[in-house]
């Protein structure tokens, strides 16, 4: 365990192959904490253009990827914290995360119900709706699909990918 000080409500985490923890702050301070596997921890990203931060995913390059609650932006950063591109979702409210293999990434907004894929160099496109409250996510590579937590109903929703 590892107890950041000065920490309000930690939230989404993505760790790399070589074992850095990164952890978003979702309140005040909005940050993204990095935690080496020697257990030092810092502040990776502090204040704007981060907006409660919440879901983090590392990419196949070992960039950190955030998403904001307060607004549609995906942001990619370097692993110095250099801000590198950013993507929007078409909506905010978002929460889960994922980045597949070939750099598409897929945002659930928790406040709206959807799901949206953002292919490299593409808009973003509705890949899933009308979902209770989807949350933090992962996939299932095996079978090309999403699995959320469906936070308003104690389940789990599936969402098949093409």
């Amino acid at each position: 365990a590892y107890p950041i000080p000065g920490a309000s409500v930690l939230n989404g985490i993505g760790v790399t192959k070589e074992g850095v923890v990164y952890v978003s702050n979702t309140r005040d301070p909005e940050v993204v904490y990095k935690i080496t596997p020697d257990g030092t921890i810092s502040d990776f990203v502090k204040g704007a253009p981060l907006a409660l931060p919440n879901g983090v995913a590392i990419d196949p390059k070992g960039n950190v990827v955030v998403v904001n609650i307060m607004n549609n932006t995906v942001l990619t950063f370097d692993p110095q914290g250099k801000l590198l591109t950013t993507e929007h979702a078409a909506e905010s409210g978002n929460d889960g995360l994922v980045v597949t293999e070939d750099g598409t990434k897929y945002v659930s907004s928790v406040r709206l119900g959807t799901v949206w894929r953002i292919r490299p160099g593409q808009p973003a496109d509705l890949v899933a709706s009308g979902l209770p409250t989807p949350a933090s996510m992962c996939y299932d590579s095996k079978r090309n699909r999403l699995v959320i937590p469906a936070n308003d109903w104690n389940a789990i929703t599936f969402v098949d990918l093409k």
